[in-house]
Order: structure tokens, then C-alpha cells, then sequence
């Protein structure tokens, strides 16, 4: 073997060792940084889902947790079909331009060019539902709560929104809206003569071999389906009933970590999307948002990404197009943490260290800051919560409840409620001094002012 070769060998040899000992320094496998990082949770039963994470056209990693069905002891696995929610969105908007490369429609339409009696339909364009910047309302305000409960046509529920008065002019600025989506989902109807379902299933799903995708109908028998549970307190419970159609357009549909990856594939080439299509699609308007997706950069890295968030369930999306990487996570149970991991597993995606999700040991606390936050706290015009300092922490009771749960601290301003299954900080008004609370169960902030 000639010197050179030798030579060349010795270092691959020596860079191969490295990287070993740097692997064993770092002490875990990527499989293992994530176990380690869900550990606090998944001990505590707060937390449920699949994630898959891959890198340069190839799944790095691919594993699911907790249980799919709690009743039956269904383990999460990758083949577990998850509701996307808001993550409809995407595949809603590129219908859209599916049908403008067809010739069928063009994005700067008026609404009224599809529904002539819709109000103000000639000022509002289908760009404009894409992009969040119409006017309207989301489809939660104003919207009769009795809709979700029984099966409703695309057109019904548009015809539902149309005395709910606009609450911007068209174009003036960015509010996340269900209700446009719904009516672009009408426009795809009526445009393409197939119900809305029935259009992605033949141009984007079947296409893509996404053969565990499509939309989430009660009645149907999906495989490997997931249940949804929510957790407002000591016990975990399944949601109640909704009728997903009845928000075709926004968040109907289900999916699987697999099927979504082979989506993420697809938009790096034209398999569904022109390049021009694919270009408007990304391009960040008002609001940091597209087309179906929201493109921002995150510490030098741009992500393309979306989240969904529908009775019981929370997943997301997160593109890292310049590296290549996407990170895919479902969950089946409205965990308070449930942002906190997805944000934790984008850390490790990308070689950073995780914000860990609970402490190990309850930071501690003095005394004086402590008596700061003691006192009287009001929800709403009746429900108040008392909080005392205690010497590990605080001790919180609410009204017309005897039992009084303690608060582990997390910080000096962020508190672990285990009996309710909640996080809570404290809020500081202009003098500094507290001024309320913010209690966060599930995705939702409940805030309270301090009354004495």
C-alpha cells in the first residue's frame, strides 16, 4: 500500500474513532436523547403520541409513546392515524393551487366569483382566506356550538357564516381564520365538481401512496385510529363527540407520522406542486404566514411549519427546509406540554439541548419571593383561588373546594400543579409588583387577577 494511502486511512481511522468517543462523551444515541427528555413526563402519564423525525430524504427516527386507545391498552405506534386539525390547512391550500394549475381558478378571484350572495364577497379574494388577511372571524366566534354535533355540507356551514359580521376590512391585516379555510374548501367543491375529501384523495393522497390519510368521518373505520383525551384535572377522560367534516377545510383530517413524511418529500419536487406554486405557497405574507403554513426563522434556521390543535389531539409540522430535516409529532392527548415537546424535539433535531419539561428536583425558592405571590386570585366574576406559600413551594385552593393542592416550582416564576395537571406563573404589573396568574392546563391560559 503506497504511503499516501496509508496516510489517508490512518486519518479516516482516527476521524472514525472520534466521532465514536465523541458519541460515547455525549453519552446517547438520538433514540435515547428523546427518551431521556419525554422521561419526566412519560413517568407521569402526560403525554401520548408518535414522532418521526428525518433528515435528507431518509427517517432518522421513528417511534410512538403512550397508549393510542387507553380502554383497550392500545399502544401508539408509526401506523397510529392521528386528527390533524389545522394541519388540514396545508393540503387545503395546495388544492387550491392544484386547481389554478389547471386553469380553473386564479388565487386573486373575488369570493363572489364562487359565492355571489357571500357579504362583502367582491372585496374579499381567495388569496386573501389563503393568507389569513380576509376580515373574517375564526369559525369558533359566533359560530352556534350545536353545528359540531350533528353532520353539516361544506355549504351549510358556509351559509352559517355569512351574519357573522367581518371583524377587519379585507387586506388590512392578519387573524387566524378556520372560517376561510372552510370556504376555500367550498370553492374546491364547486370548482372541481368532487366533494372536498374526495379531490385530495385523488390529486395529493393517492398520488403520494398516502394510504392512511383522509377524512376523519365518525362513522368510518379508520385502522390503527387514535382516541383523543383531554385532562382538566386528576383524571384523564376522552373527548366528546364532533362531527370533523362539519370543519372541512380547516381541520378535518387524519393522517399517520409516515403518510406526512412522504408529504414533507414531496414538496421539495413537482410530484403535486409547481415550482412557481410551491413559491407562493412559501412565501411569508402578514402574520409570517403562506399558504397553509406559517415560514419564520428560528435561531438561523428557516422552518416552515404548522400546528394543529382539535379535541383531544396536537401535532405539528416543523420543515427545516435549508437542512433537510422535517420533525413530526401527533399526539392523542391535549398535553400541557405538549409545545413544550415540540419545540424540545426541533432542539435535539438540530443539535441543541432541550428546555427540560420538568425539573428533577423542585428549584428552590426564598421565602421572601414566595409571600410575594400569596393572596386572593379572581377568574372570571366568581372563581378565585387562594394561594399560600408553604416552605417547598405554594399551596393553592380554589373556591367551593376543600382540598388544597400543592405547586411544585419549576423557577422562581413557573409552578408545577400535579393534582390538576397544570402549569402556573405569575404576571407582574407595571410597579413590579403581582398583578395575577396565569394558569396553563392543556393549550389554554386562564388568567386571573390578584384581589387581595
Amino acid at each position: 500500500m503506497a504511503l499516501s494511502n496509508r496516510v489517508e486511512w490512518r486519518a479516516l481511522l482516527f476521524l472514525a474513532a472520534f466521532f465514536i468517543i465523541a458519541l460515547s462523551v455525549s453519552g446517547q444515541t438520538l433514540e435515547e436523547k428523546i427518551d431521556s427528555f419525554l422521561q419526566p413526563i412519560l413517568k407521569e402519564d402526560l403525554i401520548s403520541g408518535t414522532i418521526l423525525i428525518g433528515q435528507k430524504g431518509e427517517i432518522i427516527f421513528s417511534k410512538g409513546y403512550g397508549l393510542a386507545d387507553r380502554e383497550h391498552s392500545v399502544p401508539n405506534s408509526p401506523e397510529t392515524a392521528f386528527r390533524l386539525g389545522s394541519m388540514t390547512k396545508q393540503f387545503t391550500a395546495a388544492a387550491i393551487l392544484i386547481l389554478e394549475e389547471k386553469g380553473k381558478l386564479s388565487v386573486n378571484d373575488p369570493l363572489s366569483k364562487y359565492y355571489s350572495d357571500f357579504p362583502e364577497g367582491d372585496k374579499i379574494t381567495l388569496h386573501q382566506l389563503l393568507t389569513h388577511t380576509s376580515g373574517l372571524a375564526n369559525f369558533s366566534q359566533g359560530a352556534d356550538s350545536n353545528m359540531f354535533m350533528f353532520p353539516h355540507t361544506v355549504d351549510q356551514v358556509i351559509e352559517s357564516l355569512k351574519d357573522i359580521p367581518l371583524q377587519s376590512a379585507p387586506g388590512e391585516k392578519f387573524a387566524y381564520s378556520n372560517a376561510g379555510y372552510i370556504i376555500l374548501a367550498g370553492v374546491i367543491e364547486k370548482v372541481s365538481g368532487e366533494k372536498y375529501a374526495d379531490f385530495l384523495e385523488n390529486n395529493i393522497f393517492k398520488p403520494l401512496g398516502m394510504s392512511h390519510t383522509g377524512q376523519d368521518v365518525y362513522e368510518k373505520i379508520v385502522p390503527h385510529r387514535a382516541e383523543g383525551y383531554i385532562c382538566f384535572g386528576p383524571e384523564i377522560t376522552r373527548v366528546g363527540y364532533r362531527d370533523l367534516p362539519t370543519m372541512s377545510g380547516a381541520g378535518s383530517l387524519y393522517s399517520t407520522s409516515h403518510d406526512l413524511f412522504l408529504w414533507d418529500q414531496a414538496l421539495y419536487s413537482d410530484k403535486i406542486l409547481s415550482a412557481a406554486s410551491r413559491q407562493k405557497t412559501f412565501t411569508a405574507g402578514q402574520g409570517n404566514y403562506g399558504y397553509g403554513w406559517f415560514i419564520e426563522d428560528r435561531a438561523g434556521h428557516k422552518a416552515i411549519s404548522h400546528r394543529g390543535e382539535i379535541s383531544g389531539f396536537i401535532g405539528s409540522i416543523d420543515r427545516y427546509v435549508d437542512d433537510s430535516l422535517v420533525v413530526i409529532a401527533l399526539f392523542n392527548f391535549e398535553s400541557t406540554f405538549a409545545r413544550a415537546v415540540i419545540r424540545g424535539l426541533s432542539d435535539i433535531a438540530l443539535g441543541r439541548e432541550p428546555k427540560p419539561l420538568l425539573v428533577a428536583t423542585p428549584a428552590a425558592v426564598d421565602s421572601i419571593t414566595l409571600n410575594k405571590y400569596a393572596g386572593i386570585y379572581l377568574f372570571g366574576p366568581v372563581d378565585t383561588m387562594f394561594v399560600k406559600p408553604v416552605e417547598s413551594g405554594l399551596i393553592l385552593t380554589q373556591s367551593g373546594n376543600t382540598d388544597s393542592l400543592p405547586a411544585e416550582p419549576q423557577n422562581n416564576n413557573l409552578f408545577w400543579i400535579r393534582g390538576m395537571n397544570a402549569m402556573l406563573k405569575f404576571d407582574f404589573g407595571a410597579d413590579s409588583t403581582i398583578a395575577g396568574l396565569t394558569l396553563i392546563n392543556s393549550v389554554n391560559p386562564y388568567r386571573a387577577i390578584r384581589i387581595e
